[in-house]
């Protein structure tokens, strides 16, 4: 056991409350306690023991979906985003501890927590946003708007009821930062081209007159849809959107979308998208403006299967 280790040991050993002298560790000192907890743990592992865990954990089933179509389909909707001015992104599988929990308001439960400071990523447009800050503090340009592109596979730490979803899946993310620019105008036409990608790649597995549109406004909800309604994009002259007050889920800031298939009378969540403040706390600068969207490529290719 190394030096720090048992320093740790010693702190632990004359502290009733364990946890929150735990929790008040310095990062290093943490982090070599846990490397050395889970070393010993896994010396108590048997292989059969390790291949039980193989059939019945969750998080490490594979998946039964198609590995060539999700593939084909991730590389199909990254070529289209990119062509929109989308640049991809091939991301970690980690990222920084909190990413999700600190500006995202997400449980870390919700989250699969890693070692060396890390977590596996569950939701990559908030890796995205981390990206997007970054590239930001070192801009020259301070009104450019930045736009990326990823697929990821995400792990997810809740336990799902509905049988189409799994712990681990395939996603299709956007990601745009920009100035606030008045009135909106950044809202909404990174509205514009975030919901035209989606459902244009929609478009292509799903006919159109199976795919429903919903905006859930979050605030000054007369001004949101008077602007949306009064788009000038054609890409919205044939849309037919239904509204709806939203001020419950904290998640998105002013406006929120969300992209149903209607089937056997069901309406089943696709994609979704909306403005959050993410990159506002990373950078400390509340005229930041952040515009998200993402669609489940599994599920996608799981009801485009069915058709």
């Amino acid at each position: 056991m190394n030096k720090i280790v048992e320093k740790i040991q010693t702190k632990l050993s004359q502290k009733e409350d364990v946890l929150t002298e735990l929790r008040n560790l310095p990062g290093s000192e943490l982090n070599s306690f846990l490397l050395e907890l889970f070393r010993l743990k896994s010396e108590d592992i048997s292989p059969s023991e390790l291949l039980n865990q193989f059939g019945n954990n969750r998080f490490v089933t594979p998946s039964e979906t198609n590995i060539i179509k999700i593939k084909k389909n991730e590389l199909e909707w990254l070529k289209y985003a990119e062509k929109q001015g989308f640049s991809p992104v091939n991301l970690s599988p980690l990222a920084p501890f909190g990413s999700c929990s600190v500006v995202g308001l997400v449980n870390q439960n919700n989250v699969v927590s890693a070692l060396r400071g890390t977590e596996i990523v569950s939701d990559a447009t908030n890796v995205l946003a981390l990206k997007i800050a970054n590239d930001m503090k070192g801009a020259k340009n301070k009104q450019q708007v930045l736009k990326y592109s990823t697929t990821h596979r995400h792990v997810r730490g809740q336990y799902f009821t509905n049988p189409e979803y799994s712990a681990h899946f395939s996603v299709f993310c956007l990601a745009s930062g920009g100035s606030d620019r008045g009135n909106y105008h950044f809202e909404l036409s990174q509205l514009n081209e975030h919901f035209s990608i989606l459902f244009h790649l929609l478009s292509r597995k799903f006919p159109g007159n199976q795919l429903t549109v919903k905006f859930y406004l979050k605030s000054n909800s007369e001004h949101i849809q008077s602007l949306v309604n009064n788009n000038t994009d054609p890409f919205w002259s044939d849309k037919v959107v239904e509204f709806q007050e939203e001020f419950e889920n904290r998640y998105y800031q002013t406006i929120h979308f969300k992209i149903f298939l209607k089937k056997d009378g069901q309406e089943i969540d696709l994609a979704d998208g909306g403005d959050v403040d993410w990159t506002q706390k990373l950078l400390g600068n509340k005229k930041h403006r952040l515009f998200i969207s993402g669609a489940g490529l599994e599920l996608i290719e799981k009801m485009s299967e069915r058709l």
